[in-house]
């Protein structure tokens, strides 16, 4: 039924852009034949009528001018798509090569993508561009290109990129994508004068401005005035309103108003300080598409809804602007962040444990002969390919059946597949963990496209289901969190503060980014739960270990055990990752030592220890020795 009302709404939409697209064209040329025949008559007074042909060669040149205009956009954008149009406005496609604001930009649009259910568009960057800005565009979501200006880039937060990068996939989700494209052609094709003259007038790479071509393009944008004016109306007649249904998907895929709401308060600061506008000449043509327009245009040119009223609706209430500081937020980690598949578990209940604990107690004996064989051959693994099945052979779960069918479609084709999964199987639980971050560590060091292609491969095992757990998801962030580690070891200093304080000396920005991360591990420890809420032992789990910050008798109320939402997992981690290099030690071992005293006979499972090993993993912070005690030694 969705599909066929979509359908439906596709069409009427584009009989309504034609129509207004036919009428204004019907407008342009009367108006121009008027401009005309009053300037014939200015030069030529005495003339007796008019020439022969004259409104007819009028009306005939500018339709020419118009529709082929369209036509041959409208070729351009169908054989180039929305990359096309990223590359016509200067973009360059955003990789992972090591540099901080790009692998974030890149691992909030995988998160915003799962929590949208859209495919993965192509990323690029604005680099000439300082306002805060972006756009989505292209035929398809699978064909579509996601452009972020760098100022975006660089002045704004983790939280406030994710809204910004969630407007636009409300874009996609509402098919917006097709109906720009036309669009665009459209507009082209209308104010396709004015463009050339303003290609002139454009400054070169240094800067500069050369005079003589600036004032040739002056003159033919002045002829394309009226062009353009007709295409600033066509796009204001059909785009306006979408954007609040964009921004209502990015409230509901961030579960956050502030993210988009901080957005455009900063924006509106930009617009008052006049640094909004964008340089590039074709910027205009394209102003339905950006997150918000210059903010230059008379209200019945605007193609976006006034910045106060968007604001109002997003918080219930009046806002002012918000200056955008310069430079780096030092308030983001880094580090190869984790594109968030816990967007999707939102959506779905969370996997049934794989089996009951039982617990294990140390020391660990020596591998036997079969388990010394399986960790050789692991080893001796050689090859992105080979290291890629075997991660995602450690991270499906053997009693999930779509997991299984899911690997096994993957790696079909491929020889050695079976004996890859039959070693990482045959594993002891205290190998499995150990040995998968052996081989992420291994993988850390190839290509990007290596390392893209992998976490492609485990979001799709992880959603085959369309439920991903909260083990899932720890064994996801510490994926992305190790691969990271080669190339942001030293891209980025994080501040050290806090030396020498215990847990109870924390602030209180400092203990809601505890409690919520705690909250979120309680459904792991120290047994899994079995659905979305933590066990009654993780919620005992959690009373201890949020009791431990704070003094007794200082009169204030520990917070309840409640797991948080998508956006506020990441947020908790990015906070708790943040404390100091004295503070996350303390804080591991309190998680591990109270997973001990409310763990059955005091020992823990292997789920619990493999759990609270990777959570240490993605904090940085060695192993305490009661943990450590679990797993052999290297």
């Amino acid at each position: 039924m969705r599909f066929w009302q979509q359908q439906h709404l596709a069409r009427a939409q584009t009989l309504r852009l034609l129509l207004c697209f036919a009428v204004l064209v019907l407008g342009l040329v009367c108006v121009i034949n008027a401009v005309l025949a009053l300037l014939f008559k200015l030069v030529m007074p005495f003339y007796p009528g008019w020439p022969a042909l004259f409104f007819e060669t009028n009306t005939a040149i500018v339709v020419l001018f118009v529709l082929g205009g369209c036509w041959v956009e409208s070729w351009r954008l169908r054989d180039g798509g929305g990359v096309r149009v990223a590359h016509w406005m200067g973009g360059v496609e955003v990789q992972d090569t090591g540099d901080a604001l790009n692998r974030r930009l890149l691992n909030v649009v995988d998160e915003m993508a799962l929590a949208s259910g859209q495919p993965l568009p192509q990323v690029f960057v604005l680099p000439r561009e300082g306002a805060i800005n972006a756009f989505v565009v292209g035929w398809t979501p699978q064909t579509s290109a996601l452009c972020v200006t760098r100022g975006a880039l660089d002045r704004l937060t983790r939280n406030e990129l994710q809204g910004l990068v969630a407007h636009e996939f409300g874009h996609l989700a509402e098919a917006d994508g097709r109906l720009g494209m036309r669009l665009l052609a459209l507009v082209w094709g209308l104010s396709l004068v004015h463009g050339w003259g303003a290609s002139w007038m454009q400054a070169d790479d240094q800067g500069r401005v050369h005079p003589i071509p600036w004032l040739i393009g002056a003159a033919v944008a002045a002829v394309g005035w009226l062009g353009w004016l007709a295409g600033r109306i066509l796009q204001a007649a059909v785009s306006r309103q979408r954007e609040f249904l964009a921004d209502a998907r990015a409230v509901q895929y961030t579960r956050s108003r502030d993210g988009l709401g901080q957005v455009l308060r900063k924006v509106w600061h930009e617009r008052q300080v006049a640094t909004a506008r964008l340089h590039h000449p074709h910027a205009d043509a394209l102003s339905f598409l950006w997150l918000t327009d210059g903010g230059w245009a008379a209200p019945w040119l605007a193609t976006h809804p006034p910045l106060a009223d968007r604001i109002h609706r997003l918080y219930g209430g009046p806002r002012a602007p918000l200056p955008a500081t310069a430079g780096r937020s030092m308030d983001e980690p880094v580090r190869l962040e984790p594109r968030n598949d816990s967007t999707v578990a939102r959506l779905a209940p969370p996997l049934p444990p794989a089996s009951d604990p039982s617990p294990v107690s140390p020391p660990r004996r020596l591998p036997d002969v079969d388990t010394t064989e399986a960790l050789g051959r692991l080893q001796r693994l050689s090859g992105p390919l080979q290291r890629r099945m075997a991660l995602l052979a450690f991270m499906m779960r053997p009693d999930n059946e779509a997991e299984q069918r899911f690997w096994m479609q993957s790696t079909r084709d491929l020889h050695g597949a079976a004996a890859i999964l039959a070693d990482v199987q045959s594993l002891p639980a205290v190998w499995r963990v150990p040995e998968f971050e052996r081989q992420l560590a291994q993988m850390a060091y190839e290509g990007v496209e290596q390392r893209r292609a992998l976490v492609v491969a485990t979001r799709e095992l992880l959603r085959a289901d369309g439920k991903v757990s909260a083990r899932d998801r720890l064994w996801w962030l510490a994926l992305r969190h190790r691969m990271g580690e080669v190339n942001t070891r030293h891209a980025f200093i994080r501040p050290v503060t806090g030396q020498g304080r215990d847990l109870v000396q924390l602030n209180e920005e400092e203990r809601a980014h505890v409690a919520q991360f705690t909250a979120y591990l309680a459904r792991l420890l120290p047994v899994e739960s079995s659905n979305a809420s933590p066990s009654a032992e993780g919620r005992a789990w959690f009373k201890a270990v949020m009791g431990r910050c704070y003094t007794v008798g200082e009169g204030v109320t520990p917070p309840e055990c409640l797991p948080p939402d998508a956006d506020a997992l990441m947020h908790a981690l990015s906070g708790v990752q943040e404390l100091s290099w004295m503070m996350r030690p303390q804080l591991v071992r309190a998680w591990v030592e109270e997973a001990l005293n409310h763990s059955p006979g005091g020992l823990l499972s292997p789920d619990t220890a493999d759990a609270l090993r990777l959570t240490a993993g993605l904090l940085d912070t060695p192993l305490p020795p009661a943990l450590a005690a679990h797993y052999p030694k290297p």
